[in-house]
């Protein structure tokens, strides 16, 4: 079958997307969607530069062409349509899509309130249409494995969850007030991979964070560095820490301790940690940005949308998949403006 995946949002992550989607097997078009005909035309060059980059591009990229036509006419005759424009726009272009019955894949967060998901969640469903939202860590192998290690038993019992998730390059500062927060921008995937890879739900959290960078966080009732705990169903705990800024390098981990064994993702040659003990070597190649760290998961996520899109294999990551994510993200919030504990609000 011939496969044309239709690319909407072409900023960074969309080019991104794009540059990947052409490189995966199984597509044979990519069609980059845009109203900005100078927009599309600097994006069609970058990626045919990245092409003439790449040793194994006759073998490997498919054909991008582009269009100034609407969403709703260029969905005609497209496969799949991949969605990396502004959240605000998620809600609207999902509905589109899904009634118009293309795959869809879509950058996060589908809506910014766990009441509104719920009841976009069950309209989507209602019109059959695969759908997957872009929580990519669900596809990086090393959570991967992580999750088949606990559900295996290696773990044992589950005690301590600690996760790590700082950015190397400090925000724009004109991002910061449309940012969402920490909590719904940078954490969201946190909370949204710890249940995914223990299979417990968060029941309680408890955030503390300060403003140590740009005085414009505090402005929006924002953090640039923030701890959050978590009480798991079963009573284990765990932890998430993130910096908006970390001069060490992109630092993105996860650890799990049972009663059996300790395992982690993230952790390697790369990983910007020095030890200080006599002898260890320090990191060398240290991820640069979240994109650099996250390439095997970005790839693996495009290569299991081409397979939706073609029914070979369902989605990891369906709309209803952000409604827990998105309630300890705003309980977070919720903690970190009142200084209490606060419970997670339950989820169908």
């Amino acid at each position: 079958m011939s496969t044309r995946i239709g690319v909407h949002g072409l900023g960074r992550i969309g080019a991104m997307h794009a540059r990947n989607l052409a490189r995966a097997a199984g597509v044979d078009e990519v069609v980059l969607i845009g109203r900005d005909a100078e927009r599309l035309a600097g994006v069609e060059r970058q990626l045919a530069a990245s092409r003439e980059e790449d040793e194994a591009a006759d073998d490997r990229w498919a054909p991008v062409t582009s269009t100034l036509a609407p969403l709703e006419e260029a969905l005609t005759g497209l496969d799949g349509v991949l969605v990396a424009t502004a959240t605000s726009t998620h809600e609207e272009i999902a509905r589109t899509v899904a009634r118009a019955g293309v795959p869809l894949l879509i950058e996060k967060p589908l809506s910014l309130a766990s009441g509104a998901l719920e009841e976009l969640s069950t309209e989507l469903e209602a019109t059959g249409t695969p759908i997957m939202v872009a929580f990519h860590r669900r596809y990086d192998p090393g959570y991967q494995e992580l999750r088949r290690r606990v559900e295996a038993g290696d773990v044992g019992t589950l005690r301590h969850v600690h996760a790590v998730d700082n950015d190397h390059y400090a925000l724009p500062l004109d991002y910061i007030p449309q940012s969402h927060g920490m909590f719904l921008d940078l954490m969201i995937h946190d909370f949204d991979i710890i249940p995914w890879v223990v299979g417990e739900e968060v029941v309680e959290v408890t955030a503390i964070g300060s403003v140590l960078d740009e005085p414009v966080y505090a402005e929006h009732q924002d953090a640039d560095t923030s701890v959050v705990s978590l009480r798991f169903a079963s009573g284990a705990v765990g932890s998430v820490a993130a910096l908006r800024r970390s001069g060490a390098g992109q630092d993105v981990r996860l650890e799990i301790t049972g009663t059996d064994g300790a395992y982690g993702a993230g952790y390697g040659r790369r990983t910007p940690i020095t030890s200080t003990e006599p002898g260890e070597p320090g990191p060398s190649d240290v991820y640069d940005t979240f994109s650099d760290r996250f390439v095997p998961a970005f790839e693996a996520e495009v290569d299991h949308f081409v397979a939706m899109v073609r029914g070979e294999a369902e989605s990891l990551t369906p709309p209803r998949a952000g409604l827990h994510a998105t309630a300890i993200a705003e309980a977070a919030g919720d903690s970190f403006r009142t200084g209490r504990p606060v419970r997670v609000r339950p989820t169908a």
